[in-house]
């Protein structure tokens, strides 16, 4: 009876888990967010609840490379704006979505809120490019 139960009981949580993994991710101001950021001391500590699967837009300033040699798209809100956010892609293919984007560009993403501190821009790291 008691192991019944225990199966029951993950079963319950196996599928409440799912069910928050499909749900749409929740749209994030890339503005208001780096507000945010700018205020904690350029600390993402502080924005925790905003970390997995976030879907943020803005444009596109230009393609980069880190120091691993995988691409970054370095992101503002608006046109010429100063940059304030690092994209990186979830693989290969979105890696190639990325590198296609070219400066202007407007673009949305559902990416994972990285850990950044004293950088004067947000990271996100394994983005999906819509």
């Amino acid at each position: 009876m008691q192991f019944t139960k225990i199966v029951a009981a993950a079963s319950l949580a196996l599928a409440a888990s799912m069910a928050m993994a499909q749900s749409a991710p929740k749209s994030v101001d890339l503005a208001k967010l780096y507000g945010r950021y700018e205020k904690a001391g350029y600390s993402s500590l502080e924005l925790l609840e905003t970390s997995k699967g976030v879907l943020i837009s803005g444009v596109v300033l230009g393609v980069g490379e880190s120091f691993d040699g995988n691409s970054i798209l370095k992101a503002g809100a608006r046109a010429n704006s100063p940059e304030i956010a690092r994209l990186s892609a979830a693989d290969e293919a979105q890696g190639n979505k990325l590198n296609a984007l070219q400066a202007g560009a407007k673009f949305s993403a559902v990416c994972d809120l990285g850990f950044s501190s004293g950088a004067r821009y947000m990271s996100f790291q394994d983005c999906v490019f819509k």
